[in-house]
């Protein structure tokens, strides 16, 4: 192996792994949700990227309930009036907040009880 190459592939570890350890620390900063995810981590305690991740993945449980609700009215001709009513035939089971939280509904709203609507 050249040396020139074996430097470029030497650059190119370092570089990831420099990479890998800022991903890892969360870039040294506060996390911060996104605007209307809960705050910066969502209640939990939890900062930096655990935090974010969590919110993330309860914004997106909300969406894949929020969707169900919709098909649920679209037909049955009518709001579902709990979470529970959707199983097994809009969702195959509630999804769980990955920080501890519980969904609820609100007319057509879903709530975490850790992160919010």
């Amino acid at each position: 192996m050249e040396k020139g190459e074996s430097m470029r592939k030497a650059a190119i570890l370092i570089m990831l792994a420099l990479l890998v350890a800022l991903f890892v620390s969360g870039c040294g900063g506060e996390a911060s949700a996104p605007e209307g995810e809960g705050g910066t981590s969502g209640g939990t305690g939890i900062t930096g990227p655990v935090g974010q991740a969590e919110t993330a993945a309860c914004a997106a449980n909300r969406r894949v309930i929020t969707s169900a609700v919709q098909q649920y009215k679209s037909m049955e001709g009518k709001a579902p009036t709990s979470i529970q009513q959707l199983v097994p035939e809009y969702l195959d089971s509630v999804p769980t907040c990955p920080s501890g939280g519980t969904y609820t509904l609100s007319g057509d709203r879903v709530i975490c009880s850790v992160h919010g609507s």
